[in-house]
């Protein structure tokens, strides 16, 4: 890192550190302002009270009250309100020089929230699409001719910057040139590199990275599309399918209030961990009123509103979880609901596993179905209120059916849009139920990558009819084809382990390294060596070591927790620097700034079609560094090439 900069970087610093201090004195005396302003409304307020109450004119007293009731409709309160991201109070900009010499060149801030100074503009919010489209729309020495804020501008962009601002302290400053850093106090041009890690690691806040100022032209487009129908996203690992969603979900609850109310939207994400992830990394984006679910804790959720109190097992019987999860399940139920229902749900669903006649005409003869057929009897007879998690979606989607066209409470009651993440590893029935569960408008976004798709026990088919389902509700699609998380030699090797061809990536670094030892204990103690050095080197990092099997994670955890730092995944994902150990199926939608594949073998990772996913998902975890750790043979999906 050079300890000086050239004269115009230096100045450029200056020059942003000074806005900066002047913002967050405006900021401050915003909040101020508005204190004083609303304390002495009420303080009029209370003087007026005062005057009426001691008053014995009856004229007065109704002049009086009008004069509160006047008031109180202007209480400030009401439409001033706070700034609330003093921490970082903008993350992008753009000076343009407009050819109308009334605007002339100006600089632009945008953040999370729109922030004033009296009449002026001091920070434009970035949902605002009709202004913060020049930040988006074109690139740094472009000219510009669109219609912005409903008149006629053009100009050219001059100046392009991405903020990194933690704790009301620059730390970082990206152009089109580079990045430059601020590291232990002192500032370096970092040239060219991963500007979500640079951000992180500045802060030491491993929370999904806010990509306000990172947001493309072509993610841009995407989060500003029409509100009704489904938005697929579709696109390969770090492309920022989630994000952008996301954002998409912001922008609607900030541009529509009336149609879109947070408590009435639903975010549905793949995992416990990825769920609680969302939670804590989105609360500034999404409000902390808008559910972020599970499908199964969405479920239960929506079962109980529908007044069924049945318990959970866990695990369902015979392996009938890819029969309930298979499309063909989906076509059975289309055709059983065709005829009168039961007392009860339960009873309906017990009717429905019991025909096994109709499930042959869907399936065919599997010799699951006579499991199926006694869980059912159990279910009619009322001998049994106990039913499996792969049960829940039939369940909600045989009830909406049911009750097709009418409006059903609580949780299954017309969401005002449906997000659902990670949706190639849903089955069609769940699909369906989600789906059903959106207002007529059916307004969803939709991410899935196919090439990640993991669970065995999921139709794959199930997806793909569901695609060809969306077309009659109004289908726009996406596909994002850029790679912003991991660098191209990480992704290089992902797409030798998956067949996958590898799209424009935007960072660099590191080769993958291979480590081979001779046992397991060696492996380990090799690994023990690395971590400590690692967590004494890069203290604000968060490394991640993905076993394929909880066991194996379990035997690596042993092995290094005395080390400081060292953790083991939990539903309750911390975001702090230290080194993470998990397995291969807890880390969809994740990423960490390195990753240690831990002994990934045949057995780990055979040459199949979710062998192939599953690597892939694991490899491209890591943004900027990847090592892989073996004492046994490695898997055939990995070539020769990477053994050296």
């Amino acid at each position: 890192m050079p300890d000086t900069l050239d004269p115009a970087a230096a100045a450029i610093i200056a020059e942003e550190e000074q806005r900066l201090v002047e913002i967050c004195a405006a900021a401050e005396h915003y909040n101020r302002d508005r204190v004083e302003q609303i304390r002495g409304h009420g303080q009029k307020i209370r003087v007026l009270k005062a005057e009426r109450l001691h008053s014995n004119n009856p004229r007065e007293i109704d002049k009086l009250t009008f004069e509160i009731a006047r008031l109180s409709q202007y209480n400030p309160a009401k439409y001033l309100v706070p700034f609330e991201q003093m921490a970082t109070p903008y993350l992008a900009g753009i000076t343009i020089c407009d050819d109308d010499p009334r605007i002339g060149r100006k600089h632009i801030l945008f953040g999370k929230q729109s922030l004033m100074a009296g009449s002026k503009v001091m920070v434009t919010d970035w949902r605002k699409a009709q202004i913060s489209k020049l930040y988006y729309e074109w690139d740094e020495g472009e000219e510009y001719e669109d219609d912005i804020v409903e008149r006629e501008r053009s100009g050219t962009i001059e100046k392009k910057l991405a903020y990194g601002i933690s704790q009301r302290v620059l730390i970082s400053l990206q152009s089109g040139t580079g990045i430059l850093e601020k590291r232990d106090g002192i500032w370096g041009d970092r040239g060219p590199q991963n500007s979500s890690v640079v951000k992180k690691e500045g802060s030491g806040d491993h929370r999904m990275v806010d990509i306000v100022s990172l947001i493309s032209k072509e993610q841009f487009g995407l989060i500003i599309r029409k509100s009704d129908g489904c938005l697929y996203l579709t696109g390969g690992a770090g492309c920022g399918k989630t994000t952008v969603a996301l954002h998409r979900l912001s922008y609607l609850l900030f541009n529509q209030p009336e149609t879109f109310r947070p408590q009435r939207c639903l975010v549905v994400m793949f995992n416990k961990s990825l769920r609680n992830y969302v939670k804590k990394t989105s609360v500034e984006l999404l409000t902390n009123q808008l559910p972020v679910e599970t499908f199964h804790s969405w479920a239960m959720k929506a079962m109980r509103s529908l007044g069924v109190t049945a318990r959970f097992t866990a695990k369902g019987e015979g392996g009938l979880t890819a029969l309930k999860k298979s499309s063909g399940s989906y076509a059975a139920l289309l055709d059983y609901v065709t005829t009168p229902g039961r007392n009860s749900l339960l009873e309906d669903l017990g009717a429905f596993y019991a025909d096994t006649a109709l499930w042959r005409r869907h399936l065919g003869d599997r010799p699951q179905l006579e499991a199926l057929a006694r869980q059912g009897r159990r279910l009619v007879d009322g001998g049994s209120q106990e039913i499996a998690f792969d049960d829940a979606g039939v369940l909600i989607l045989l009830g909406q059916l049911r009750n097709s066209g009418q409006e059903l409470v609580d949780a299954l009651g017309w969401y005002d849009h449906v997000l659902v993440d990670e949706a190639q590893d849903l089955s069609l029935v769940e699909l369906n139920a989600l789906m059903f569960a959106t207002s007529q408008r059916r307004s969803l976004t939709v991410c899935a990558d196919e090439k990640q798709k993991i669970l065995d026990f999921v139709d794959a088919a199930g997806f793909a009819t569901f695609q060809l389902e969306l077309q009659n509700a109004g289908l726009a699609s996406g596909e994002l084809d850029i790679s912003y998380r991991s660098t191209q030699q990480i992704m290089a090797l992902a797409s030798r382990v998956s067949g996958r061809a590898v799209g424009k990536v935007v960072n660099r670094g590191p080769d993958p390294r291979f480590h081979q030892f001779t046992s397991q204990a060696d492996a380990l103690s090799q690994l023990r060596r690395a971590v400590g050095a690692l967590l004494a080197r890069e203290k604000n990092s968060l490394t991640a070591i993905i076993c394929r099997f909880k066991h194996e994670a379990e035997t690596v955890y042993a092995a290094l927790k005395e080390l400081p730092g060292v953790r083991k995944q939990t539903a309750d994902l911390s975001f702090e620097p230290g080194l993470l150990i998990t397995n291969a199926h807890q880390v969809k939608g994740l990423e960490f700034s390195g990753v240690i594949l831990w002994n990934p073998t045949q057995k780990s990772y055979p040459a199949s079609e979710l062998g192939k996913n599953l690597l892939y998902v694991a490899i491209t975890r890591a943004s900027e560094r990847l090592a892989i750790y073996h004492h046994e043979a490695l898997s055939p999906l990995f070539s020769e090439t990477e053994k050296q």
